[in-house]
């Protein structure tokens, strides 16, 4: 019923190793990832061979150098000694990153190296002037990938790597780098972090170097296109043009006078009474006979029904408004009228 002693440890010894197969494990550290600090994390990132990294790498050593070199010449005054300091860095970035590259430096490894030339700057003495920065940085170098890797390069593939050194070489400036830093060679996780601002802030600067051509480029463009923007807002509208003869469509509606109305008299009667007949001079003007109208003595159109009964009537009231004369002698006198 009850299980032995030895199955239920063997069984927690099971349970534990399941468990911490089941948890990450860096492979630089090799413990859980959330132990470490962010910007550790961001440092084990970083791309060794790019131009910022070297710069940092090259800055670290000939602070370290020319500390040394002041050291071993006290009567010279505080500067750099190395000679022609621009093209030896240049120089020296170069033999850098041939070796990081050869040797296929991780970050870890390279980190561990930062900290250990920092470390030796207090003790490091150098005499001789000549390969000082390749020194300070094998020896760094050479001393932290054999401290943080269980399988490491040997002195002559170090010094194939250089291309430079040869093999004793390579053995000198790794004993006395180890005597520089009295065989101190731990490492903790702050003595890394103070690399952070340097590494991961120089990663973002030149990340914000390589974009400054393309964003000044699409600056220039935006302020181009809104400066055709405002100019075509500040464009006078056209003015339509003065014609000096009416445009057409004036012509056609001026053309098109409006027909003037006939005058239609209100009345027949009112019409007629102001053509008074002329006053006759003598009574034998006076004595006229009407003779009865033929059907012959009238030339007159035939109207329609209504327009003869209207017409009729008007024939009518027309005769009645002119004053007939009496009788003459033995003359008679028709009057045609046509209508």
């Amino acid at each position: 019923m009850f299980a032995s002693p030895a199955s239920s440890s063997s069984s927690s010894s099971s349970s534990s190793s399941s468990s911490s197969r089941s948890r990450p494990v860096h492979a630089a550290s090799l413990v859980d990832p959330a132990t470490h600090a962010p910007a550790l994390l961001q440092l084990l990132d970083i791309k060794i061979l790019d131009g910022h990294v070297i710069e940092y790498v090259v800055d670290c050593v000939s602070e370290t150098a020319d500390h040394a070199l002041n050291r071993a010449h006290p009567s010279l005054p505080r500067r750099s000694v190395l000679p022609s300091p621009s093209s030896y860095r240049a120089k020296f970035a170069a033999f850098a990153h041939t070796v990081l590259s050869r040797a296929e430096v991780t970050p870890p490894t390279l980190l561990v190296a930062l900290v250990y030339i920092a470390r030796a700057r207090p003790h490091i003495s150098i005499a001789l002037e000549q390969w000082a920065l390749e020194r300070v940085f094998l020896g760094a170098l050479i001393v932290a990938s054999k401290y943080t890797n269980d399988s490491s390069l040997k002195n002559v593939h170090w010094a194939l790597c250089t291309g430079v050194f040869g093999k004793r070489d390579i053995g000198r400036i790794e004993r006395e780098f180890l005597e520089v830093l009295d065989w101190e060679l731990g490492v903790g996780e702050g003595d890394l972090v103070v690399h952070h601002e340097g590494l991961v802030g120089a990663a973002e600067k030149a990340f914000l170097a390589s974009r400054k051509p393309l964003l000044a480029l699409r600056l220039a463009q935006e302020a181009s296109r809104r400066g055709k923007v405002v100019s075509a807002e500040c464009r006078p509208t056209p003015t339509p043009p003065a014609y000096l003869t009416p445009p057409p469509s004036c012509v056609h509606h001026q053309g098109r006078r409006p027909s003037v109305p006939e005058l239609v008299p209100s009345s027949p009667q009112s019409s007629l009474a102001s053509m008074s007949p002329r006053t006759p001079y003598s009574h034998l003007d006076m004595d006229v006979d009407v003779a009865a109208p033929s059907a012959h003595s009238y030339a007159v159109s035939k109207p329609s029904q209504a327009q003869s009964h209207g017409q009729g009537n008007k024939f009518h009231d027309l005769l009645r408004s002119f004053p007939l004369p009496r009788h003459s002698h033995a003359a008679s006198y028709a009057i045609q009228v046509d209508l």
